[in-house]
């Protein structure tokens, strides 16, 4: 018995150097053609979106520089409204019909008016339409331009990739947004003949991993590849990263675009195993699968739990993230339930200035410490962005703005920093979306009033 025991120990030795050298050799021999071939692959779909991209950015960026639309909008009280409108009206129409664009437009800062090939299309409100809070939050952000995803109102709320510019006076004074806008099928229909060629998938995505361009409509806006985040890609080139023996994530940074590109496929790898070796393999292969299967398996279920909560689950704050929100209600869904009757936005005043002289992580860790001692049972409270936090509460809208102003109160009191706070009535008719764009209005009138107070949405 003893003897057999020994020959099983050593032909298990045998089999894992036999196996071993196999698995080496054949790595040896095609890793590195493959990862070529994958790579070669990925950068020739990052040249093809790029340029598809760049185009209307350029154009836009042209619109911008240009002198005539800067003259306009210089002067425009010195015509009337008529006047503008013709103007306007004929030079975005030259551009969208030369560029075959599904639209061009023109924002004033003086009127706020929404020029379009059409003419003035509407005033932009803010305060009063959550489609409009684009225009206050791009142009207090320090963006020259930004890319957006959304539907468009003027053309059957079809997906579109607007390409947002601010226009400046020669001293710098902010004289508006211009850009134009590309119906994502134009995308779609690229990105659809590089995944059918090469057996890819291909996604744009944010800083946050939120998609911004798939192929699949429902994923736009509503999904996230976080992970590919955390593969640390640069401008420069592609990361590359194996899931699996034959899966692969390649990743890039468009500096342009401060999106990143996901590629994602198969490698059809040709591992060249020579008869000698198979079945020391196969015996190899057959006892690490009963020693993975009985001593593995609770291992790996803690993994991907683990995992999965780091996902939906905010670092330094312990609370439920963006990715859990999209998981559990999803942004273009409806709130399901009656019993969640406020939303309210929340965001640190001056949090990059408070950074530089205090630790910002424990900033947000105090807050939520105090936060929490106060009225958390009422609702749920999400770590939205770096400063941001999302709630959903039980209570209404007067009792929420309540609790919020005296949260406020404690919190600059006890952390010495102040809050600005929107609140909205949720309405069960709109999406989820629009309901926390109400919230994020109401927010942007807050700070609007200096900060530190509680705003709620008429």
């Amino acid at each position: 018995m003893k003897k057999i025991k020994i020959t099983a120990v050593i032909l298990i030795i045998l089999s894992f150097l036999l196996s071993g050298i196999s698995i080496l050799y054949s790595l040896l021999s095609g890793n590195e053609g493959d990862s070529l071939k994958s790579l070669t692959i990925a950068n020739h779909a990052y040249d093809t979106i790029y340029d598809e991209i760049m185009r209307p950015l350029t154009v836009s960026k042209t619109m911008a520089y240009d002198t005539f639309l800067r003259d306009k909008l210089e002067n425009e009280e010195k015509y009337t409204e008529q006047e503008m409108a013709s103007f306007l009206s004929d030079y975005l129409s030259t551009i969208k019909e030369k560029f075959n664009y599904s639209s061009a437009f023109v924002v004033s800062e003086k009127t706020r008016r929404y020029y379009t090939p059409g003419g003035i299309s509407k005033i932009l409100n803010p305060q009063k339409v959550p489609y409009d809070i684009w225009y206050p939050l791009f142009i207090n952000s320090n963006l020259e331009y930004d890319l957006d995803t959304d539907r468009d109102q003027l053309n059957e709320y079809l997906w579109t990739v607007f390409i947002n510019i601010k226009v400046t006076g020669k001293d710098g004074t902010l004289l508006g947004v211009c850009g134009v806008g590309v119906v994502m099928e134009n995308l779609q229909s690229i990105i659809t003949s590089l995944e059918d060629e090469f057996d890819i998938k291909i996604n744009l995505i944010d800083l946050e991993g939120l998609v911004r361009i798939d192929t699949n409509t429902t994923n736009i806006e509503n999904a996230y590849i976080s992970e590919a985040i955390a593969d640390g890609a640069g401008s420069e080139r592609f990361s590359f990263s194996r899931k699996g023996l034959s899966n692969v994530r390649m990743v890039r940074f468009m500096k342009d675009l401060e999106w990143y590109i996901v590629v994602q496929g198969r490698i059809e790898r040709r591992i060249i195993t020579p008869k000698f070796f198979v079945w020391p393999a196969l015996f190899l292969i057959l006892i690490l699968a009963v020693f993975f299967l009985i001593a593995g398996v609770g291992t790996k279920e803690k993994q991907k739990q683990s995992e999965i909560q780091d996902t939906l689950e905010d670092s330094i704050t312990g609370l439920p993230n963006r990715n859990y929100f999209k998981e559990a209600y999803g942004e273009m869904g409806i709130f399901t339930t009656t019993r969640y009757k406020t939303i309210a936005f929340v965001d640190i005043d001056n949090f990059d200035s408070l950074s530089a002289d205090m630790d910002g992580n424990e900033i947000l860790r105090k807050l939520i410490r105090v936060s929490n001692a106060t009225f958390w049972n009422q609702g749920q409270l999400l770590k939205w962005d770096k400063d941001e936090f999302l709630a959903i509460l039980e209570t209404g809208v007067r009792e929420t703005k309540e609790n919020f102003a005296k949260l406020c109160s404690k919190i600059e009191r006890e952390i010495g920093i102040t809050l600005s706070v929107g609140v909205a009535e949720i309405n069960l008719s709109d999406t989820i979306k629009v309901n926390y764009y109400r919230a994020i209005q109401a927010c942007y009138a807050a700070k609007e009033n200096g900060g530190n107070g509680v705003v709620v949405h008429v």
